[in-house]
């Protein structure tokens, strides 16, 4: 899906940042899913992606700083279930170039919430989401992405893992709380999309 919005553009070659890249993965597919030549940089505050992606470049950053990237040079920008910078998003878009957000829905991951105390969404961000994207970048969309998968507990656990919960939560409860047995887990996600305009700064 992120991928397919950027295949419209008219250039040889693409900039893809990943804001928030974590272990690269999302990045490298994106990367792959392109034609022509792609130039990915992930910026995270981890130092692992690097070793395990070597096609794209990877830069240790903290994303509510200045990132380390010239003005207008990017083509997309994808932000996963990361801090959300608006205004350095905004900074390094090109005119035509976009947002990619994604960020949990409100039924998330809820078979383990309550569980394992998981992370809720606040009600109020996507309004805030959509409202900083439009005023900084320009006319947004969001989409909603909803599955439920059985998940083995290794699974479980790494998708547990996944994002802002693996700071938030006990790991020690979490050894115990998984248990043997598979687990049918609800994936709600919410994707927004945003195109820079030529008014925006």
């Amino acid at each position: 899906m992120v991928a397919a919005r950027v295949e419209e553009v008219p250039y040889l070659s693409r900039h893809i940042l990943d804001a928030g890249s974590g272990t690269g993965h999302h990045l490298a597919q994106i990367v792959a899913r392109l034609p022509g030549i792609v130039i990915g940089l992930g910026l995270d505050i981890s130092k692992d992606a690097a070793r395990r992606w070597p096609a794209s470049a990877f830069a240790v950053a903290d994303l509510w700083a200045d990132w380390p990237v010239h003005d207008a040079a990017v083509d997309l920008v994808v932000s996963i279930f990361a801090p959300k910078n608006f205004p350095e998003t905004a900074r390094v878009l090109r005119p035509g170039g976009s947002l990619a957000l994604a960020y949990p829905g409100p039924k998330h991951l809820i078979e383990l919430r309550d569980r394992f105390g998981l992370l809720r969404q606040d009600e109020e961000s996507p309004g805030r989401y959509a409202d900083m994207a439009t005023r900084l970048i320009g006319s947004s969309t969001v989409a909603r992405l909803r599955s439920r998968a059985v998940l083995d507990p290794a699974m479980a656990y790494a998708v547990i893992l996944m994002g802002p919960n693996a700071g938030h939560v006990d790991l020690s409860i979490l050894g115990d709380g998984v248990g043997p047995y598979p687990l049918a887990v609800t994936f709600d996600i919410n994707v927004l999309f945003a195109r820079k305009t030529e008014r925006k700064s």
